[in-house]
């Protein structure tokens, strides 16, 4: 996974991954009415947590670059926003309460395929019963995903590996995102190509892209408990 300071000049760039938040999150806003805890993982530049601590929610973002963390808290202080970005790794990430919606835009991809799995894990702990988690991440539709370009190296079926600057990409095979939360309501799930994109005066991209809006349910079913105990 890249580290924090590796994005520390890349975030001095306004708006690297846009101004918007994905559309994604305003499509299900009506999941988090004004007072709900919001939690942010991967905040960046504040695209996703700031207009929701604007609408009123009460939102935590952790990050690990230096310079995003300073960049949203100022805004959040200088706006007088309940918004707090935590400058910490997402797995060392602990609360005292569950979350209403957990935010993981773009994360999955990023990881070692044995962080994948760990990640998941958390999103289920992290919200509450009723509560929400919006995710996206790439699939092995990727036009990039067939033949991996140098420094990349095949590092597993759905793995790739940078050892020059130790960078990790992680691919889900069609439909898998909806096998780590099993019983969970699915409010949206798509997968596709993502739009031509830049980031900064980078060249253009386009992903092979999978979208998950997830509502964990209140009570599980019995078929649920019937197969996560094997019986």
């Amino acid at each position: 996974m890249t580290s924090g300071s590796d994005y520390d000049d890349i975030y001095r760039t306004p708006d690297w991954f846009g101004s918007d938040p994905s559309p994604l999150l305003p499509a299900f806003t009506d999941r988090l009415p004004p007072g709900s805890r919001v939690l942010d993982l991967g905040s960046g530049q504040g695209r996703h947590a700031l207009p929701l601590a604007r609408s009123g929610c009460r939102v935590t973002g952790v990050d690990l670059s230096a310079e995003a963390v300073t960049q949203v808290n100022t805004i959040a202080t200088a706006e007088g926003l309940d918004c707090t970005v935590l400058r910490e790794d997402i797995f060392a990430h602990q609360t005292d309460e569950p979350y209403d919606g957990v935010l993981c835009f773009g994360l999955f991809q990023m990881l070692p395929s044995t962080k994948v799995s760990p990640l998941a894990d958390l999103l289920r702990d992290w919200v509450r019963p009723g509560g929400t988690v919006w995710i996206t991440a790439w699939h092995t539709g990727d036009p990039r995903f067939e033949i991996p370009e140098a420094p990349w190296q095949t590092a597993g079926p759905r793995a790739r590996h940078d050892p020059v600057n130790d960078r990790h990409l992680f691919y889900f095979h069609p439909e898998e995102i909806l096998d780590f939360f099993p019983g969970w309501q699915v409010l949206h799930h798509h997968e596709g190509l993502g739009a031509v994109h830049r980031h900064g005066d980078g060249p253009p991209e386009q992903h092979g892209v999978v979208e998950a809006v997830l509502g964990r349910p209140i009570k599980p079913s019995v078929d649920v408990w019937t197969r996560l105990s094997g019986a």
